[in-house]
């Protein structure tokens, strides 16, 4: 193990009591020590009260640095102080906006947090589908819990001696993102599985569990993260993925950003559906869309099936932004590509045909309704078919720039016909165009 490797890991050991197994090979907590210098006026029994667990700590304090006098220090001389003995306090998070079902159990009481909340060590935050959380850290960092996920924030504290801040949060289910600023020693950050701990001091990670699986995936995206299950550990650089299941872990490569197959089409129709180019290595791929580039005001997230499309339902309109990855079969989601799209319903739906008879004429009425918003214009077509299916000779009928929803013919000879409409209006600056399915008409003599 790299001495880097080993400074990050032991940031693992330092945040809260990980699970027995991903502790196995750690550094020992008693062995990492902070610097201090003496400053005039310092004693042992003096810094012991005032930034240890107990008043009598000093005394390993003195035993470990050789100190004679415990009522004298030499000023500017260096103390190693033990980082078990030094006391963290209470610290505090706050909920930084969330949108969709999310709980927050805290203090015994559960219901839907308030955006400006106080989190407080040991509280659960729950979301549903299409459901997001951020919680605000005390020293700027920012974690999201996804839809579908369950986390308990499980440690908050903030060392007395220097405030540095120290961190832990316990995905029990699903994912949680994480973005830390860089941390002051003895603080750090981690995030903990049921199978694995991912420790560091400052960089953009992810991290999720399968309960299915019982296998946790933890992606980082800046920076780099020490993880350890069992007697197991792998340091994960920037675009680099660990899989962990009990006492196993392998480092993976992330997938690169996906591609959509049609990135400036607008969602015009009843789903928002979009189809992704294949990508090599991956099995499926997911989706997060937001009103903002940021993710910050994220609403919807979906999976793909395997080799399928990635849908998301209905939508209100608007302009939106499309977070894409790619997840491999080991469950680690790649990296991310962002796209803006324009979400404007345009189509044409309810299409019907009848005939009328009238002073020995037939009228053939042709009818269908505009979908979506905003006026529209339509685009009527229609053409003889051969007995086989095929299309016979040109267009009969191409009447652009109707207004109705509405088109009438006379006197067509018998014969087997095919007819569509386009609807085309004016939304978000562009012009959109939708065909309906062609609609078949039969005239017997």
């Amino acid at each position: 193990m790299s001495n880097n490797w080993a400074s990050v890991l032991a940031a693992a050991v330092l945040l809260s009591a990980a699970p027995a197994a991903a502790q196995s090979t750690a550094p020992s907590r008693q062995a990492e020590t902070l610097d201090y210098v003496v400053r005039p006026g310092d004693t042992l029994i003096d810094l012991a009260t005032a930034y240890m667990n107990r008043p009598l700590d000093y005394r390993r304090v003195q035993r470990e640095n050789r100190v004679a006098n415990p009522r004298r220090l030499s000023i500017g001389r260096t103390l190693a102080l033990p980082v078990d003995l030094l006391r963290a306090d209470p610290d505090e998070a706050r909920i930084a906006g969330f949108r969709g079902a999310v709980s927050l159990n805290q203090g015994g009481v559960s219901g839907a947090p308030t955006t400006g909340q106080i989190v407080r060590e040991s509280a659960v935050l729950s979301t549903g589908a299409n459901a997001f959380v951020r919680l605000a850290l005390s020293d700027g960092s920012h974690v999201v819990v996804p839809s579908n996920s369950r986390v308990r924030v499980s440690r908050l504290r903030r060392y007395a001696i220097n405030g540095a801040v120290d961190h832990a949060l316990t995905v029990e289910t699903g994912r949680a993102e994480s973005r830390v600023t860089p941390r002051t020693r003895p603080g750090g950050f981690a995030i903990r599985t049921p199978v694995s701990v991912s420790a560091v001091r400052g960089t953009d990670f992810r991290v999720s569990f399968d309960e299915a699986s019982e296998r946790s995936a933890t992606e980082v995206l800046e920076g780099a993260v020490a993880v350890a299950s069992g007697e197991a550990e792998q340091l994960a650089a920037a675009d680099e993925g660990v899989s962990a299941a009990a006492g196993a872990v392998r480092l993976l490569p992330l997938l690169p950003a996906p591609a959509l197959a049609r990135p400036d089409a607008p969602q015009t129709q009843p789903q928002v559906v979009f189809e992704v180019q294949l990508l090599p290595g991956a099995e499926r791929y997911r989706g997060r869309v937001a009103q903002d580039a940021g993710m910050i005001e994220a609403f919807a997230e979906a999976d793909s099936p395997p080799g399928g499309p990635l849908a998301f339902g209905d939508m209100e309109e608007g302009a939106y932004f499309l977070r894409l990855t790619a997840l491999s079969p080991e469950g680690l989601e790649g990296k991310a590509t962002t796209y803006s799209f324009i979400r404007a319903r345009n189509g044409v739906g309810g299409l019907a045909s009848a005939m009328d008879q009238r002073d020995r004429r037939r009228f053939y009425r042709f009818r269908w309704e505009a979908e979506g918003v905003g006026e529209a214009s339509f685009r009527f077509q229609l053409w003889r078919e051969t007995e086989e299916g095929g299309v016979d000779g040109p267009l009969l009928i191409d009447q652009p720039g109707l207004t109705d929803e509405a088109f009438t013919l006379s006197d067509l000879p018998p014969g087997v016909y095919s007819w569509r409409v386009q609807g085309a209006r004016h939304r978000f600056g562009r012009l959109l165009e939708a065909w309906s399915e062609p609609q078949q008409l039969r005239i017997g003599r």
